[in-house]
C-alpha cells in the first residue's frame, strides 16, 4: 500500500461514525482520569483527612441518588433515540419529567438522612449544598447524544464545566475551612454540563419541552427498570464501604480510606476502554460457538490479566512513597490499605473477563444477573461486619473477599455452560 493509499484509508476510517464517536468517547474518559487526578491530589491535601472525610459521606449519599435521578434512561432512551421511531421532543420532555419526579423523591430522601443526622452541622450541609449535582443530572442529555450518535457534545461539554469547577476550586479553596465551597464548586461540574446540554440539543436538534402525562412518565420508568436496579446494585457493590465506614469510623479514617481508595479506582480505568473494545469481538465470537469464544476470552485474559499484576506489584512495592505523593503525609500510615484493594481490583478483572466478556457477551445474561444479585447481598453483609468490627481495615479487605466469592459463583457457571456446550441435550 502507497503512503497516498494509507493516507485514503486512515480519512475514511476517521469519518465512520463509529470511529468517531469512540475517539470522542476516549477523551471524555482521558479528560475525566486527567482532571480527578489533578483534583484529589490538591483537595486531600487542602481539606485534610477529616474534611475530606466528611466530604466523602455526604458525596457517597449523594452518588447513591445521582443513580435514582439518571434511573435507566442511560440505556432505554438512549435505544429509542437511536432507533428513531419516536417524537424525540416528546420522549426529551418525558425523560426530563421523570428525572424531575425522582429528584423530588431524592429531596425526601435527602431529608430524612439530614434528621438523622442532625448532631453533624456540618455534614448536613454537605449534603444541602451537594444536592445541587442531582439537579445537573436531572439535565443530562448524555443519554441523547449517545442516542443521536453525536458524542462530541458529551466531551465538549465534560471538558467545559470540570474546566470552570477545577481553576476555581484552585483559587478558591485553601483550607479545611472551606469545604462548603468545595462542595459549591465540585456542584458546579454536573450543573454547567447539565445546562448547556440543553441549550445544546435545542439549538442543534431543535427540542422543544412539550406537555407529558403520569402515564407517559410511569411507562418510560418501567421501560428503563432493568437498567436501574443493574446500575443500583453496582453503585452499592462499589460504595457500600464508604456507606457503613460513615456510619462505624471516625470522618477522618473516612477521609483516608476514600483517597486510598482512589488508587485501585482510577488504575481500573484503564480496563474500561479495554473492555468496552473488545465486548463485541467476545460476542461475535460467542456467536459462532462457545468454544470458540472461551478460547479467545482465556489467549486475552491471560496476556491483560498480568500486565495489571505486574502493575499492581510495582504500586504495591511502593506504596508509602505512592500514597504520599498523591495525598499527603496524612494518609501514609494507612498505606498497606492498597495491598487488598489492589487485589480486589485484579479479582474484578478476572471477573469482567468471567462475567460480562464470557456470560453476557454469549448471551447468558440470566445467569450472570443472578450471581451478580447474589455478589451483591454478600458484599453488603460482609462489609456490614468486617467494618463494624475493624473499621478501616475491614472496608480495605471486604471489596477482596467479596470479589472472591463472586469468582467462585461466575467459574461454578462457566463451567456449567462449558458441560452444556461439551453434553448438549
Amino acid at each position: 500500500m502507497t503512503a497516498s493509499n494509507l493516507v485514503d484509508s486512515l480519512k475514511n476510517a476517521l469519518e465512520k461514525t463509529v470511529v468517531k464517536n469512540g475517539i470522542w468517547m476516549y477523551l471524555y474518559h482521558f479528560f475525566n482520569s486527567v482532571f480527578s487526578l489533578l483534583i484529589v491530589p490538591y483537595i486531600t491535601r487542602v481539606l485534610g483527612a477529616n474534611k475530606y472525610g466528611v466530604f466523602s459521606i455526604a458525596v457517597n449519599l449523594i452518588n447513591y441518588l445521582q443513580v435514582l435521578v439518571e434511573y435507566g434512561f442511560t440505556m432505554s432512551a438512549t435505544r429509542k433515540i437511536a432507533l428513531g421511531k419516536q417524537d424525540e421532543s416528546k420522549l426529551f420532555s418525558v425523560v426530563v419529567a421523570s428525572r424531575m419526579l425522582l429528584l423530588a423523591v431524592s429531596i425526601v430522601i435527602s431529608g430524612f438522612y439530614i434528621l438523622l443526622n442532625l448532631a453533624n452541622r456540618e455534614l448536613c450541609l454537605c449534603v444541602v449544598v451537594l444536592f445541587m449535582t442531582l439537579l445537573g443530572y436531572s439535565l443530562q442529555t448524555d443519554w441523547f447524544f449517545q442516542g443521536k450518535q453525536d458524542m462530541k457534545f458529551i466531551t465538549i461539554l465534560c471538558i467545559i464545566s470540570r474546566s470552570v469547577s477545577l481553576v476555581l476550586i484552585f483559587l478558591l479553596v485553601k483550607g479545611p475551612a472551606d469545604i462548603l465551597i468545595y462542595c459549591v464548586l465540585f456542584s458546579l461540574t454536573p450543573l454547567i454540563s447539565g445546562l448547556l446540554g440543553v441549550l445544546i440539543a435545542r439549538g442543534k436538534y431543535g427540542i422543544r419541552f412539550q406537555r407529558v402525562s403520569f402515564a407517559e412518565i410511569l411507562q418510560e420508568l418501567k421501560d428503563g427498570w432493568y437498567v436501574f436496579t443493574t446500575q443500583l446494585s453496582s453503585k452499592v457493590f462499589g460504595a457500600i464501604g464508604v456507606t457503613f465506614l460513615g456510619i462505624f469510623a471516625a470522618e477522618e479514617e473516612v477521609g483516608i480510606f476514600s483517597a486510598i481508595q482512589k488508587i485501585p479506582n482510577t488504575l481500573i480505568l484503564c480496563w474500561v476502554p479495554i473492555s468496552q473494545v473488545i465486548y463485541p469481538v467476545s460476542s461475535k465470537k460467542f456467536s459462532e460457538a462457545w468454544n470458540t469464544g472461551r478460547s479467545f476470552i482465556t489467549r486475552l485474559r491471560n496476556f491483560i490479566l498480568p500486565l495489571f499484576i505486574v502493575l499492581s506489584a510495582v504500586v504495591c512495592l511502593f506504596s508509602r512513597q505512592v500514597v504520599s505523593i498523591l495525598f499527603g503525609a496524612e494518609y501514609v500510615s494507612k498505606s498497606y490499605w492498597v495491598f487488598p484493594l489492589l487485589l480486589w481490583m485484579n479479582l474484578s478483572i478476572f471477573n469482567a473477563f468471567t462475567g460480562v466478556q464470557s456470560l453476557l457477551a454469549s448471551g447468558n445474561d440470566k445467569r450472570y444477573s443472578k450471581c451478580f444479585q447474589i455478589g451483591v447481598a454478600f458484599t453488603v453483609a460482609v462489609n456490614f461486619v468486617l467494618i463494624y468490627l475493624f473499621k478501616g481495615d475491614g472496608a480495605a479487605y471486604a471489596p477482596a473477599i467479596s470479589e472472591f466469592f463472586l469468582s467462585i459463583l461466575l467459574i461454578r457457571e462457566i463451567g456449567k455452560c462449558d458441560r452444556e456446550f461439551k453434553n448438549p441435550a
